[in-house]
């Protein structure tokens, strides 16, 4: 692992990875929450508090300092739900974001890393970064720029500080949202350059941007849609509900994989030669068309839950740690069932 039980008790202890991106092979970033026991939530019940508000972290872990000084961290307090992306241009950055805008501003704060001081960002909802019209659901990287999607078909591209692009423009909203259980997109996109996107979402909401025009794409399926990938070998991959997964391009699509999967594939990434697929349940993989279980050593199995890439390298952060695939090996990062049990002993133990 890549963390001294110092850095781990001050910085990740009793707490889980959100979310997690890359600004560069050497640089990955994380959002951490903690874990609460179960007498804390009764607490927090009680009191009447809100979950979504805990306190948060932006973690940053840099491979190229000395052991006990790669991991750095801000703490956010009284912040929704953070999703993360990293950024090349116009600055190597990283770009942190609430899901969901929060009273009283109404509006999602944005706080960014990398590049000189951390700063808190203009909110997106701005005059400058109006492009979200439902709530923000993704962050990734496209020819090093960070594009953004969200609810009613929002789509935008951040070009500076404090300065987004809006691209909903020929993206109709849907009048009577959610009536008779259809809802629109978009929850996911990617795309093999910046002018051959495809974005996903809502109940079979599929529309590919040229970089200038948005075309619908008659989609085989009205199930809800949460992940896309566009792939190496030429295919874009969509998958939805428990784990229904489509691959194809412009007008033709054929299901590859039927689903039942509890949670369904929250992210879908490209790497090597095949796509990557996880939930908090486990880690997949998508090669000639093929879906099954990807063979994992434990200790990276369980780290299962967000994955992203970038620079060479395949990030996958969750419920139980961290950990990073580059050259074909897998290297651990954090295991945090491990590090709580030798924090617990460390205690238990004092040196004298």
């Amino acid at each position: 692992m890549l963390i001294t039980l110092d850095e781990y008790g001050k910085i990740l202890k009793s707490s889980f990875f959100r979310d997690c991106s890359i600004r560069s092979k050497g640089v990955f970033i994380f959002i951490l929450e903690p874990v609460l026991t179960d007498e804390q939530v009764e607490e927090e019940a009680a009191e009447g508090y809100d979950p979504s508000l805990r306190p948060k972290a932006v973690i940053t872990y840099i491979r190229s300092e000395p052991a006990g000084k790669q991991w750095f961290h801000t703490r956010l307090y009284g912040w929704e739900s953070i999703i993360t992306g990293g950024a090349q241009k116009p600055l190597n950055q990283s770009i942190n974001a609430e899901r969901t805008a929060v009273f009283p501003s109404m509006e999602e704060r944005v706080f960014v890393t990398g590049s000189g001081p951390a700063y808190q960002d203009e909110s997106l909802g701005g005059p400058s970064t109006d492009f979200l019209r439902g709530g923000l659901r993704r962050l990734k990287t496209l020819e090093g720029w960070l594009y953004a999607c969200g609810g009613r078909r929002s789509f935008g591209k951040r070009l500076d500080k404090g300065t987004w692009q809006s691209f909903n423009a020929g993206l109709p909203t849907l009048e009577n949202e959610g009536e008779n259980g259809i809802f629109s997109g978009f929850d996911d996109f990617d795309g093999f350059n910046e002018q051959d996107i495809y974005a996903a979402g809502g109940s079979g909401d599929v529309w590919h941007f040229d970089g200038n025009r948005w075309t619908p794409i008659a989609f085989p399926t009205n199930e809800p849609l949460q992940s896309v990938c566009c792939g190496g070998d030429g295919n874009v991959y969509i998958s939805g509900y428990e784990g229904l997964t489509f691959m194809g391009r412009g007008e033709r699509w054929k299901q590859i994989h039927r689903g039942g999967i509890s949670l369904g594939f929250r992210d879908m990434v490209w790497y090597e030669d095949r796509v990557w697929c996880t939930s908090d349940y486990g880690v997949w993989t998508i090669h000639n068309g093929k879906v099954e279980r990807a063979r994992l050593p434990d200790d990276i199995g369980s780290c299962a839950g967000h994955l992203y890439t970038g620079d060479g390298v395949l990030l996958l952060a969750g419920l139980g740690g961290a950990a990073f695939k580059e050259n074909g090996q897998w290297h651990s990062i954090v295991s945090f069932p491990v590090m709580e049990r030798l924090l617990e002993l460390d205690q238990a133990n004092p040196a004298p």
